[in-house]
């Protein structure tokens, strides 16, 4: 595809938004999709309540709520400031103008667990016509969790939220966002299972990041017969390695980066099953800082540490998914009071994430999903 017309400084690039709108109405047909949203058409039927009709549907203020993570709409304050009057920007992505924060707002708050397993259903049906997650024979899972704690005026405790998404080539497969959720293992395994039954074939491979790693996971993946690998600090590893003493040699790699095996172990005890540690070490980014120091511990004995390097850069992860360091969980202000509503905020922004990235691979050669972001967004992201 030709490069579009250069946008003036600061405004998205208008023909980038006229395709996007199109692919996402004619393509991928996300009004379609949408229409088995009910959150506004609950009916009392034993008191039948007359509502007044609104401007926006389910399937236009879902489609809305997707144009604002588009544009850069990190909280919904931004509708008022940045998207309140531009109705050119809203009809390139065929909607007739963005609606104000308090009808999202107010949307948002009305979610119900039954609508975000409607909202599940949306993406699984996006990723099973227009993805390849879930037609792969041998996927590799990747899994990633955020944390957050909301700090409740006048209340004794605060409220945490752990948030945790699953991964498969690039697209987001399932997610899970759960509330003083003590136990965060439980969490991921839960989530592990829950991608297993969405993809045709079992992981060949599960990749945890450091938030996700833990004894308790390593023993639920083990009962599960999968393999993983995952990223820990390097204190964590070495904790968990006791009596590691003599010399070993560091295998030095073409990036000047350093390797040391530590060999097989048993990954947690009570169980039969071995585990690899690989000690990590990076040259300082810049004159003044520290070596970057990480740890790989696997289930893959035989593959040399260097292939072990490749597995772990290439796993998927929560901020270059979303393009920001901390939207959607933790940037402002969360869009609703409820547990549910952040869950449907959550939901909402994953969707607009994929169908960002499958237009990225309609468009093809350099257009990768962050630049085609970096081009759309009219609200500059300055803490990326």
């Amino acid at each position: 595809m030709a490069a579009p017309h250069p946008a003036p400084p600061g405004e998205p690039s208008l023909d980038l938004l006229h395709a996007l709108g199109w692919y996402a109405r004619e393509v991928v047909g996300l009004e379609r999709l949408f229409r088995h949203v009910t959150v506004k058409r609950r009916r009392n039927l034993a008191r039948p309540v007359k509502r007044r009709k609104s401007a926006f549907r389910d399937p236009m203020i879902c489609c809305d709520l997707l144009a604002m993570a588009w544009l850069g709409a990190t909280r919904l304050s931004h509708v008022e400031t940045h998207l309140q009057h531009r109705r050119d920007l809203a009809q390139a992505l065929g909607l007739p103008r963005f609606c104000d924060h308090t009808t999202a707002h107010n949307f948002l708050n009305a979610f119900h667990v039954a609508h975000l397993r409607q909202l599940d259903a949306v993406n699984e049906r996006l990723l099973r016509e227009h993805g390849s997650a879930l037609t792969q024979r041998a996927p590799i899972l990747d899994v990633d969790s955020a944390e957050r704690v909301v700090r409740r005026a006048g209340r004794q405790h605060d409220h945490v939220y752990r948030w945790a998404v699953a991964f498969c080539a690039g697209e987001a497969l399932a997610q899970d966002l759960r509330v003083q959720c003590a136990d965060g293992s439980a969490l991921v395994a839960d989530l592990v299972s829950r991608a297993c039954r969405l993809l045709s074939g079992k992981p060949r491979l599960v990749r945890l990041s450091a938030a996700c790693a833990s004894h308790e996971v390593f023993r639920a993946l083990a009962r599960q017969r999968l393999p993983f690998l995952a990223t820990v600090p390097w204190a964590q590893a070495l904790a968990d390695r006791p009596g590691e003493r003599g010399p070993r040699r560091w295998a030095v790699l073409p990036d000047a980066s350093r390797v040391l095996d530590l060999g097989a172990a048993l990954s947690v005890p009570g169980t039969t099953r071995w585990a690899r540690t690989v000690l990590v070490e990076r040259p300082a980014p810049a004159p003044g800082l520290r070596r970057e120091r990480w740890a790989i511990v696997t289930s893959l004995l035989r593959e040399p540490a260097s292939a072990l390097l490749r597995l772990a850069a290439s796993m998927c992860r929560l901020r270059p998914f979303y393009g920001h360091r901390l939207w959607p969980l933790g940037d402002g202000k969360l869009p609703s009071s409820g547990p549910r509503g952040n869950a449907a905020w959550l939901r909402l922004a994953t969707i607009a994430m994929n169908t960002l990235r499958l237009f990225a691979r309609q468009l093809g050669g350099e257009w990768t999903p962050s630049r085609l972001h970096a081009r759309l967004r009219l609200i500059p992201w300055e803490r990326e």
